[in-house]
């Protein structure tokens, strides 16, 4: 007799910051730490009177451990420091306030738009490259800043995954991994992968007035009523929910060296993203993933002009391409949001971002998003994961470091009570080792959430429902308050979002 499938539920080791010096303070706040103690001893040493010593002491090793360790409008002051010096420079600079000058760019000699100046945060000197698939054409996005190469795909998931039963969501879980995990070991050059979940309000009674407004008095009265049927039976959703995924691939020097067996290094890039790419989407299929497109240049630069301004629909690709692409207007000088025009509209909207600073750590189903993703009604939101594919061995060995970290913060000493909050983080890790030497893809991964409004009210209204949502899925938001327009850019498909190391 065959066992019951129990269903797979997940849990997330908690973040750790990563200097370098153990894994509890990042590296800017162990620098502030050790210079302060090497201050406070050099103070000791130098001042006279042991009542200056002591002042001069508690003085400064106190202001740097208020820095570095105690909650500052959500923040410590440290990380405030750098934000607020980075948004007071753009501020002063007018790089918040941004215009396009897309109409006036002209165009090359070889008939491509002429690059125009992009808006703050979204990472310089970007080279649009267009690959060639069995597929169709894809945009190719170079990132030198970053040193990576990211194009765009459509892609539809099962339908109903909520609805199946344990045995055949395990199976659609683990096709997924098996995606993963070929994907980080096979050799290829594939090395992030970005998911971008866009859901939009529609109006569900939008196709009744159209045909209301196109039908004609004259017609025959079994054709008015036949339509009229047809009408009632149409499936008609209330929300329009779409699916990207981005490839990120890193430049080498193997990639760039392939690339100049060709005229041009621009088409080498081409040909060998190409094939890249299209190695990939022959693959979806096993993972049950269905491929819907791929994003060109007009559908990659709709999908961009849309996502800062969502009355720019995303298959409106008339007149789209990289100089249109970015907004007619931005403006990012509030801390708390960020304001953008389309080239169709005269209002602008508002957008809002925030970083998941946690994953759930304690057990979680497979459905643990649907409270964001599916039961937030009337709101234009952008939930996006970026994620770095890594080999199962380098995966382990972080794992392993988590583990032993959490060990060795744990106080086990006799007569106290043990902590439950460690013993979970403790088992959080313990659990993640083990998945992955039993086979499980290991990745990294980070997560942003990007809500727009027409208006500042109702922009913060829907925040609010936003954070209660993220809270029934395990999530911790934080809103990323004095750098909106770099955080925004993480909720685009350009693969950002994620430190590289």
């Amino acid at each position: 007799m065959k066992g019951a499938v129990v269903d797979r539920v997940f849990s997330f080791p908690r973040p750790r910051p990563r200097g370098l010096l153990g894994r509890r303070f990042e590296m800017d706040e162990q620098l502030v730490l050790l210079g302060g103690v090497a201050l406070s001893v050099a103070l000791l040493a130098a001042l006279p009177g042991a009542v200056l010593k002591i002042l001069a002491f508690l003085a400064v090793a106190g202001s740097c451990a208020w820095a570095t360790l105690v909650p500052y409008k959500g923040r410590t002051f440290l990380k405030w420091y750098e934000i607020r010096r980075s948004y007071r420079r753009l501020l002063r600079d007018g790089a918040l306030l941004y215009r396009s000058t897309a109409p006036l760019a002209g165009r090359r000699g070889d008939g491509t738009p002429a690059s125009v100046a992009q808006p703050a945060g979204i990472p310089e000197s970007l080279e649009w490259i267009s690959a060639r698939t069995a597929y169709g054409d894809i945009a190719v996005l170079l990132q030198p800043a970053e040193g990576m190469f990211v194009a765009s795909l459509e892609v539809e998931g099962q339908k109903n995954f909520g609805g199946l039963d344990g045995a055949d969501k395990e199976s659609l879980i683990a096709a997924y991994e098996y995606l993963l995990r070929e994907t980080a070991e096979s050799g290829g050059r594939i090395g992030y992968l970005q998911w971008l979940a866009r859901v939009l309000p529609t109006d569900p009674n939008a196709h009744a007035h159209d045909a209301a407004s196109r039908r004609d008095p004259a017609a025959a009265s079994w054709l008015d009523q036949s339509y009229s049927q047809l009408v009632d039976m149409v499936a008609v959703y209330a929300e329009d929910r779409r699916l990207f995924m981005t490839l990120g691939i890193p430049y080498t020097q193997d990639l760039a060296a392939e690339a100049l067996q060709y005229r041009t290094l621009h088409e080498g890039y081409g040909e060998v993203l190409g094939k890249e790419i299209e190695q990939f989407i022959r693959s979806l299929s096993g993972a049950q993933l269905r491929w819907v497109r791929n994003l060109d240049e007009p559908a990659l630069a709709s999908l961009i002009h849309h996502t800062y301004a969502p009355d720019h629909w995303i298959n409106d690709t008339r007149g789209m391409d990289r100089a249109s692409c970015w907004p007619a207007e931005m403006d990012a000088r509030e801390p708390t949001r960020m304001a953008a025009r389309s080239w169709e509209g005269a209002d602008p909207w508002y957008t809002a971002t925030a970083w998941i600073k946690q994953f759930p750590v304690l057990p979680v189903g497979v459905n643990f998003l649907a409270p964001l993703l599916l039961y937030v009604s009337d709101v234009i939101l952008t939930v996006g994961v970026t994620m770095q594919l890594l080999p199962t061995d380098r995966a382990l060995e972080d794992a392993m470091a988590d583990v032993t970290n959490e060990a060795g913060q744990a106080d086990n000493s006799p007569g106290k009570i043990v902590d439950p909050r460690e013993e979970r983080e403790l088992g959080a890790s313990a659990s993640t080792m083990h998945d992955l030497a039993n086979g499980a893809a290991g990745i990294r991964l980070t997560g942003w959430v990007s809500v727009t409004a027409p208006d500042p009210e109702l922009l913060t209204q829907q925040r609010n429902n936003v954070r209660a949502a993220a809270t029934k899925s395990q999530l911790a938001l934080e809103w990323c308050d004095s750098e909106q327009h770099r955080a925004f850019a993480n909720t685009l498909p350009l693969c950002t979002g994620l430190l590289r190391n």
